[in-house]
């Protein structure tokens, strides 16, 4: 039999006998043009089953929605049917002209009797039974089935249930997309699906490339990115931890005391102006009264050997320190009944551990307070001591309290203030630091 080239009015007679509902397509008819315009464009005549078929391929490879793609499906199986129902092809023929293998037909045609005829499920599925090319079924047609079974042919190509010939596709953005790049590549005369193919391929890796691209670089970006909030931070936690950080630059790290510096009784001298300021706290006026201690001559011992040979004899001799009562640079005159009494400035940074070092100094050499006062009072910046220490242990004493924490011992001479008889007075001085 000679190939089969469709006219317009095969295309007529297959549209009638799809039954589609135009309204659903079209929306109601606003699509309508561009509907039509479709079907006499794809719906080209003279066409052959292979030509028309290259051109349901290339609009399922083309639209990548998918309810597109199965309305082109199903409108090409629709079509295999109404040619095989129709033209009186066999299937062997229909397969050689359509170009499709006689099992994919086969099966296609089956679907669709079965769906129009079910009671028929046993016969359908003997006659479309294909196990090779040499198989008889393949010169099965319609017009056999038809006198085997004595029915009619289908009026209707679409049953009242089916979605597909009331579909919207008009409405998908896609379709106007499709549409025009359908005119323009049927209207080319080189048109060839498989260099059409090659091309949205081509243009599908192009754009996976390009994703990849963006993807990398945003991942690359937020690497860096990042990385360099790290370097940020680790900055800003640097700064903070700078900021915050104690700064003891007085502070001997090396874990043993300083020793003697020349700069140690500037640093930490506390004058006669500092502890009239001091005295001005409540309990310590007795200790700093200035009318008591009036006039007094002070130099600072540097040595124990500066302390009075004999105390018991202290207030009848003069110490190197004293002036002399004919050097007009010198102190005044203090011999003949005047009393000495001595000052220790300490520093220490933990106050209370050196209290209770003195107090137990105190308690072994048995010191006792004068008048009303305690010994280790707390004072602004720390504490002192008012106390009586016994002359025959008085050195001693000195020596041990010294030994506590870094000191300066004054010794002071008063006109008008007896010390208890066998007893010397010491004011000692705890600054904190």
């Amino acid at each position: 039999m000679t190939e089969l080239v469709l006219t317009q009015n095969d295309y007529l007679e297959f549209r009638n006998w799809l039954n589609l509902n135009l309204d659903g397509l079209t929306w109601q008819g606003r699509f309508k043009k561009e509907f039509e315009s479709f079907w006499d464009v794809f719906f080209e005549e003279n066409l052959t089953i292979k030509k028309l078929l290259v051109r349901f391929d290339y609009a399922y490879s083309q639209v990548k929605i998918g309810s597109l793609s199965s309305w082109f499906l199903w409108l090409r199986d629709k079509f295999l049917s109404y040619v095989f129902i129709f033209k009186n092809k066999m299937i062997g023929e229909l397969s050689r002209e359509s170009d499709l293998s006689p099992s994919l037909l086969a099966t296609i045609l089956r679907n669709y009797l079965l769906d129009e005829f079910p009671h028929l499920d046993q016969y359908l599925s003997d006659v479309f039974q294909l196990g090779n090319v040499l198989s008889p079924n393949l010169n099965t047609s319609f017009d056999k089935i038809k006198n085997d079974l004595n029915i009619t042919a289908p009026v209707s190509g679409s049953r009242e249930e089916e979605i597909m010939p009331s579909m919207e596709v008009t409405l998908f953005d896609e379709w106007g997309i499709f549409l025009k790049r359908m005119k323009a590549d049927f209207s080319s005369n080189g048109f060839d699906l498989g260099k059409i193919k090659e091309r949205s391929s081509f243009l599908k890796q192009v754009r996976i490339v390009q994703d990849i691209s963006i993807l990398l670089l945003l991942f690359t970006l937020s690497i860096y990115g990042v990385r360099q909030g790290n370097i940020w931070y680790e900055k800003y936690l640097a700064n903070k931890v700078s900021i915050y950080e104690p700064q003891f630059t007085w502070l001997n790290k090396s874990g043993v005391f300083k020793g003697l510096e020349k700069n140690a009784v500037k640093e930490f001298k506390l004058d006669f102006d500092g502890i009239k300021d001091i005295s001005k706290s409540e309990g310590v006026n007795e200790f700093f009264d200035p009318e008591k201690y009036e006039e007094e001559s002070e130099v600072t011992l540097t040595s124990f050997e500066n302390i009075p040979r004999d105390l018991n004899k202290a207030d009848k001799e003069a110490s190197q320190y004293e002036g002399d009562a004919e050097n007009p640079n010198g102190y005044r005159e203090t011999t003949g009944g005047t009393t000495k009494i001595y000052r220790l400035m300490m520093t220490s940074s933990n106050t209370y551990a050196t209290r209770d070092q003195i107090n137990e100094l105190v308690k072994k050499y048995e010191g006792s307070p004068v008048g009303d006062s305690h010994p280790g009072n707390d004072v602004p910046g720390g504490v002192y001591y008012n106390i009586y220490v016994p002359r025959n242990s008085f050195k001693d004493f000195m020596s041990e309290v010294m030994k506590v924490n870094q000191a300066k011992l004054f010794e002071s001479n008063t006109s008008n203030v007896k010390n208890v008889p066998g007893k010397t007075r010491v004011f000692i001085m705890v600054k904190s630091i």
